[in-house]
């Protein structure tokens, strides 16, 4: 009979063979790979469809038969995937909502390892405003939203010379001439 039904997309389905030969005595055979369970195998004996835990168990890549088979019997048995085996998605098929939040907090953001090669959490940079003024004697009065955790009333804001709008991780300094030097 033809397969009804919308064609399967995704799975891990492979043909498993034997080592040993059906010989009407023996009830454990070996498999040619590995599987976590038996609810993962379609065993097909002469035709007919075996039900795991009464017919046959697995043990990594032993296959136990309740009973001998015949020598005269086939065998089929099919692979359908691993526990958990999840396929790889589609390029472009996962969003935000197919995201878990378990084990980010507010603050925290999806980066690329400093290596470049994997996503990590990481903290997200804080929005920083800095204000430069000069005080009477002329030097330089740096004031800071301390990473955000501080306010800066209007009449402050209105009081600076300059200023600017950065994310956390700026260090300032005057040089010898005077000049502001800004480090990321």
């Amino acid at each position: 009979m033809p397969y009804i039904g919308r064609a399967l997309q995704t799975g891990e389905y492979k043909l498993i063979t034997l080592s040993e030969a059906f010989d009407g005595s023996r009830v454990n055979f070996t498999m040619s790979e590995s599987v976590p369970s038996e609810r993962v195998l379609l065993v097909i004996l002469s035709g007919v469809l075996q039900h795991w835990g009464e017919s046959f168990t697995v043990s990594g890549t032993t296959l136990t038969f309740s009973g001998a088979p015949g020598a005269s019997e086939t065998i089929k048995i099919l692979k359908l995937g691993d526990t958990l085996n999840i396929a790889t998605p589609s390029q472009g098929t996962v969003g935000t909502a197919q995201l878990s939040t378990t084990g980010i907090s507010p603050g925290y953001v999806f980066k690329v390892n400093d290596a470049g090669t994997a996503w990590e959490l990481g903290q997200a940079s804080t929005p920083e405003v800095y204000g430069f003024n000069k005080d009477s004697d002329g030097k330089l009065i740096v004031t800071t939203t301390n990473q955000g955790s501080d306010n800066i009333s209007n009449a402050t804001y209105e009081a600076f010379d300059e200023f600017i709008y950065a994310s956390s991780g700026f260090s300032f300094s005057v040089n010898s001439s005077g000049n502001l030097i800004v480090t990321i």
